[in-house]
């Protein structure tokens, strides 16, 4: 059972993914903030939101069993993270594909964004090792942290974020290090992870019926003012070295991405509404792990078969191989592994409770949950 329109907002950065890396320097300098840098950013406060709710629900199920529950979480994350995450890099590393030829002992330890911090050269490997990192400590922190402390942590997580960048600055450091490594993406994952806690209520994840009245009007408002502060910033400010971009940019946008997300958990109303049914966009949205893992090294390999051609011919087979593999990898690799997950106990999220403003803000039942 799926939120589907979340799948929906993961094809949708997953698309801002590849216009960054494949759409050139004209187009890329046409969007906002930097299509890379919202599609990454998306992907880090959906994981974060989805991750924090199912650790709440697991451990108040069984709070005496906390060993148990991490055993659990963590079999369930690696049977969906790992085995296409490995077969890319063996497939990488048989097919002499630089730089994985020579960095994969980095990359299979979930540490390419240590790697490129310390000067190799940037993969799309890093953000999997953000996140995965990510995941070592946060199940610890769900378990033992008092749940009405839950959101100051959070806010001292993010507050951490902020003066582990102000260090790298101070200490002379290339603030590129800060994008790569873990602390500098915990405003983002935070901010997911704090609207996973808001929306947590009486042991049930995905209880959104806060999100009503002055508190629907009052984040709205919020979050596209930040956002629109974040575009003009982006617009006004230098791209390279600018200080006030380098501290406020995440935490602006992680703001318009939690209510992105929360809206696509509760479900997309009015006219976007058919964008967000799109069955093809959600497809693209279920497969869009693969096609993360995938893209960017698809046109080393077509080269590598086919020798080198100009891009208006590339194009077309680099996008017929990406997707071909991926559904391929979907259907008959990852499905099968993830059938695996029911030998590993999980509490089953409830339903989205969401505000229903057609009927004077009475609770309804949006999409069903995410088995993420």
């Amino acid at each position: 059972m799926r939120m589907k329109h979340l799948d929906t907002l993961r094809a949708m950065a997953l698309g801002l993914v590849l216009v960054e890396h494949f759409g050139g320097r004209p187009l890329n300098e046409l969007v906002p903030i930097g299509a890379g840098s919202v599609g990454v950013g998306c992907f880090f406060t959906l994981s974060g939101f989805l991750i924090t709710g199912i650790l709440l629900e697991s451990f108040d199920a069984r709070p005496s069993a906390k060993g148990a529950v991490w055993l659990d979480f963590y079999a369930r994350r690696m049977l969906r993270l790992m085995p296409a995450f490995y077969a890319v890099i063996i497939a990488l590393v048989l097919l002499r594909i630089e730089p994985v030829v020579r960095s994969w002992p980095w990359d299979a330890a979930y540490l390419t964004n240590v790697h490129i911090a310390l000067g190799a050269q940037d993969t799309v490997f890093w953000s999997l090792s953000v996140e995965e990192q990510f995941y070592m400590v946060w199940p610890f922190v769900i378990a033992f942290a008092p749940r009405r402390w839950l959101p100051a942590t959070i806010l001292a997580m993010m507050a951490f974020s902020l003066l582990f960048k102000l260090g790298i600055v101070m200490g002379g450091f290339d603030p590129r290090s800060a994008t790569r490594l873990l602390p500098g993406h915990l405003v983002l994952l935070g901010a997911g992870c704090l609207l996973a806690v808001v929306s947590y209520r009486g042991q049930s994840a995905n209880c959104f019926t806060w999100y009503a009245g002055f508190n629907r009007r009052a984040f709205t408002t919020a979050a596209w003012v930040a956002i629109g502060v974040a575009i003009l910033s982006w617009a006004s400010l230098p791209k390279e070295g600018g200080l006030v971009r380098y501290f406020t940019n995440d935490l602006l946008c992680g703001t318009f991405y939690a209510w992105l997300v929360l809206n696509c958990a509760i479900g997309v109303r009015g006219p976007l509404k058919g964008f967000f049914d799109s069955s093809v966009l959600q497809y693209v949205g279920r497969i869009s792990y693969g096609l993360y893992l995938v893209h960017n090294w698809m046109p080393d390999i077509v080269t590598k078969f086919f020798g080198p051609m100009p891009k208006f011919q590339a194009a077309p087979i680099v996008l017929v191989l990406t997707f071909g593999v991926c559904i391929l990898s979907w259907h008959f690799f990852e499905k099968p592994v993830l059938r695996l997950k029911r030998y590993f106990w999980n509490a089953p999220l409830d339903r989205p409770r969401a505000p229903d403003p057609e009927r004077g803000d009475r609770v309804a039942v949006s999409s069903s949950a995410n088995a993420y």
